[in-house]
C-alpha cells in the first residue's frame, strides 16, 4: 500500500476455519460451556439466532455431538448462508431482522430447547477463550495474533499498536478486550462501527442502554454486524458487547464499507462485511496515527480480522444492480463508486479516506447523515490522547487461522508480563504463518 510506507495493516484470515468464519471458534467455546454446566443433553435441541455464520458454525458443531439445531435467521439472509447451515444438519427459521431473539425464545420455551443466545452469552464462554499458560493455542484471537507475530521473522512490530473490529454481538472484540486488559497489554481495542449502529454511541457516551435505536436504523445494514433494532443495549441480555474494554470507536458509513470489501478483493483478499468496514477503519487509523509520539519512530502496526469469505456476498454486497436497489436512499452506485475512489486515492496517497469521502462523496447524496465533523470526531479515543494526524500506508499482510483445542491455565500469571501461551491438540496444526503482500 503505497500510501502508507511506515505502517503494517495485517488481516488474520478467521475464513479458514472448519467452518468458513469468525464464529468457528466463539461457537466452540459457547458450545464447551454449554455441555460443561449441562445446558444441553444428548436429547436437546439448541436454537439459536443468527445472521448466518454463528448458525452454520453452531449447526457443524452440534452434529459432533449428534443433537439437533434450529436457526432463526433474518428474512434477508443470503440463499448460501441458508445452504452452509443446512449442509451440517441445521435447520432454518426465517424471521424479520428484529425478531430473532424474541421467536429463538419462544421456540426453545415451546419445545423444551435451549436458546444459546450468542448475543448475551459471551462471558459465559470466556473461559474456554482463556488461552492458558502454553504454546500455539488458538482460543482467544488476540493471544493468538501475539504467537503469529513473535514467530514471524519479517514482522519488526511484535504488538500491534491497534486491533481493529466490527461489532455483531459484541463478543469478539469484548473476549480480545478483555484479554488486552487483563494481560497489560499496550494493544489499543477499536471498534468499527456501521452507519446506523448504536453501537458507537453505546461506548463512546454510555446511551442506548434503555432505549431502542429502532427508528434510526436504515436498510440493508451491513450484514451480521451494527446494533439497531432488537431494542436497547443490553450487556448479557441483547449483546455481549462490553463498552469497558474498547478504547475508541470509529463511525463508518455503509457504503463506504462496501466499497471497503471491492476495494479489498482487488488487493487479492476477498472477505466480506466486516472486512470492508475493518479495511476502512484500519486506513483511517493509517493516516491519522502513523506520526504519533507513541510510536518511538516504528512503524504503525494495525491488526484486524477477516471474519468471513467475500463469496457469501457474491449475490449481494458485491453485486452491483443489488447495491443500486439495496443503497437507493443511501446514494446508490453514484456514492458506492465515490467511495471505492476515495478508498483507492487514499491507499495511494495516504489520505484519510472517511474524509476525503465525507467531503466528496456525501454531497452526491443530499439526504447522508453523516458529516465531516462527525466523521472527524468518529476516532474519538476514551484516553482522550492527543496524536497528531500525518499522511503516511502499509505493507498489507494477511493472518491465517489455526484452530485449536483450549486447555485451562496451569500456573499463575502476573498482570503486565508476557502473555501466556498455550499448547495445541496433537491432532491439530500450527498457526499458518504470516501471509506478506
Amino acid at each position: 500500500l503505497p500510501g502508507y510506507p511506515n505502517v503494517d495493516i495485517l488481516f488474520k484470515n478467521e475464513s479458514a476455519s472448519k467452518t468458513g468464519s469468525l464464529k468457528h471458534r466463539y461457537s466452540w467455546a459457547l458450545m464447551m460451556w454449554a455441555v460443561v454446566d449441562g445446558k444441553i443433553t444428548h436429547n436437546t435441541t439448541v436454537y439459536e439466532a443468527s445472521s448466518g455464520n454463528t448458525a452454520a458454525s453452531e449447526a457443524y458443531m452440534c452434529s459432533l455431538i449428534g443433537v439437533k439445531f434450529i436457526a432463526i435467521v433474518p428474512d434477508t439472509i443470503e440463499d448460501i448462508k441458508v445452504e452452509h447451515i443446512e449442509s451440517y444438519g441445521g435447520s432454518v427459521i426465517k424471521v424479520p431482522l428484529g425478531k430473532r431473539l424474541i421467536r429463538a425464545q419462544e421456540e426453545a420455551d415451546r419445545n423444551g430447547g435451549f436458546f444459546m443466545n450468542q448475543f448475551a452469552n459471551s462471558d459465559k464462554a470466556e473461559e474456554f477463550h482463556e488461552s492458558g499458560d502454553f504454546t500455539l493455542e488458538s482460543a482467544n484471537l488476540l493471544h493468538e495474533i501475539l504467537a503469529q507475530m513473535r514467530a514471524d521473522a519479517n514482522q519488526l512490530v511484535k504488538i500491534p499498536h491497534y486491533f481493529v473490529h466490527a461489532a455483531g454481538t459484541g463478543g469478539t472484540i469484548s473476549s480480545v478486550g478483555r484479554y488486552a486488559k487483563k494481560y497489560g497489554i499496550s494493544t489499543d481495542i477499536v471498534l468499527g462501527d456501521t452507519e446506523y449502529s448504536v453501537y458507537y454511541d453505546y461506548v463512546m457516551k454510555g446511551r442506548f442502554k434503555n432505549e431502542s435505536g429502532e427508528l434510526l436504523w436504515r436498510m440493508p445494514g451491513m450484514a451480521g454486524i451494527g446494533y439497531g433494532i432488537m431494542g436497547a443495549v443490553k450487556h448479557g441480555i441483547t449483546s455481549s458487547l462490553l463498552a469497558a474494554v474498547i478504547d475508541r470507536a470509529i463511525k463508518v458509513p455503509d457504503l463506504a464499507s462496501t466499497a471497503g470489501m471491492l476495494v479489498l478483493k482487488r488487493l487479492g483478499i476477498s472477505g466480506g462485511t466486516s472486512a470492508g468496514l475493518n479495511l476502512v477503519t484500519s486506513l483511517h487509523l493509517a493516516a491519522t496515527r502513523s506520526s504519533s509520539k507513541r510510536l518511538n519512530g516504528r512503524r504503525l502496526t494495525i491488526v484486524t480480522l477477516l471474519p468471513d469469505p467475500g463469496h457469501y456476498y457474491d449475490t449481494s454486497y458485491y453485486n452491483r444492480s443489488w447495491i443500486q436497489h439495496n443503497f437507493e436512499q443511501h446514494g446508490g452506485l453514484v456514492v458506492y463508486d465515490c467511495w471505492v475512489h476515495q478508498i483507492e486515492m487514499a491507499i495511494q496517497t495516504g489520505s484519510d479516506p472517511l474524509i476525503s469521502g465525507a467531503n466528496r462523496c456525501n454531497k452526491l447524496h443530499s439526504h447522508s447523515p453523516i458529516s465531516i465533523s462527525l466523521l472527524a470526531g468518529s476516532g474519538m479515543n476514551k484516553k482522550n490522547a492527543n496524536l497528531k494526524q500525518a499522511p503516511n500506508v502499509a505493507t498489507l499482510h494477511l493472518l491465517k487461522l489455526g484452530i485449536g483445542r483450549a486447555i485451562r491455565s496451569r500456573a499463575a500469571w502476573s498482570l503486565g508480563s508476557e502473555p501466556p501461551c498455550f499448547k495445541r491438540s496433537p491432532a491439530t496444526s500450527a498457526p499458518i504463518p504470516l501471509l506478506h503482500f
